[in-house]
């Protein structure tokens, strides 16, 4: 394996400052990218990147085509991640997302002995097993999972707490409850901050798919093979547990993010981020 190596750039060098602007930006109490675009609050509505690709029951080309249009925001996001992705990595998901941003932030502000390690459960079969039933339950008539079980719902509306009434009810009611409880236990209370993501989000798993898919058109991290001793830090400080260990580490397509953290741990500069030839 030939890897074209670059240097750290901007986004990996700045990468907690570029998560904070993302949240000022899309989070209340300012969430400027919806004010300013479509006049909305938050991720629901115009700006919704989940609902258009669950299809429900019964559902006409009338009203997929309508889901889609009322959401074009949300799909013009979607869409331009999955493009970026293929070519550069998950820098949607690492970097830019707030609210896999708001998780990680938060988890850095809990002790790591309160810290619950979910490492040793497969991302994998967990994230598209959720993301089939996503996709199935409303097709099947069972029900949708778009809105009331979503963290691009919650997030928000935690953050609007301290400002609007009705995202403080929000969390008096049921599914409410539900989803804080999944923001702390699988983001705040997470090591690394980035369960949520790797668990639960259909838009990080198609996100992941398109990086999987785009690793050999685009740059990628990457192991420099006979620089790695196999000693595991990169895979201790990995906050997706996209590295493993054997004579030397490997790397998940489908489940890292390049949030360059592995880079700077690695003492033999074993892994860098650039094309695999």
């Amino acid at each position: 394996m030939s890897i074209e190596a670059t240097k750290q750039g901007f986004m990996s060098r700045h990468r907690t400052l570029i998560m904070i602007i993302s949240l000022v930006l899309f989070l209340p109490p300012l969430a400027f990218i919806f004010q300013v675009t479509t006049g909305d609050g938050d991720f629901c509505g115009t700006w919704c990147p989940r609902m258009f690709f669950a299809i429900r029951k019964g559902a006409g080309m009338g009203e997929i085509i309508g889901g889609v249009m009322r959401a074009f925001m949300g799909v013009a996001l979607v869409v331009a991640a999955l493009i970026s992705t293929f070519f550069l990595g998950r820098y949607w998901c690492s970097h830019l997302c707030p609210i896999g941003g708001a998780g990680e932030l938060g988890s850095k502000l809990v002790p790591e002995k309160l810290k619950i390690d979910y490492a040793s459960i497969p991302a994998a079969p967990v994230r598209y097993g959720y993301m089939a039933v996503y996709l199935a339950a409303p097709l099947l008539g069972l029900g949708s999972l778009c809105c009331n079980y979503c963290n691009f719902a919650a997030v928000p509306r935690l953050f609007g707490a301290a400002f609007v009434q009705a995202d403080m009810m929000y969390f008096f009611r049921a599914y409410g409850v539900i989803n804080l409880a999944l923001f702390i236990l699988l983001a705040v209370v997470a090591k690394g901050g980035r369960a949520y993501c790797n668990f639960l989000c259909p838009v990080g798993a198609l996100d992941a798919v398109s990086s999987r898919l785009g690793m050999k058109f685009g740059k990628r991290m990457n192991v420099v093979a006979h620089r790695c001793n196999g000693c595991g830090k990169c895979s201790d400080v990995c906050p997706t547990w996209a590295i493993n260990i054997d004579s030397t580490a490997r790397i998940d397509q489908l489940s890292c993010m390049p949030c360059h953290q592995c880079v700077t741990a690695c003492p033999e500069g074993a892994i860098c981020y650039g094309k695999t030839a």
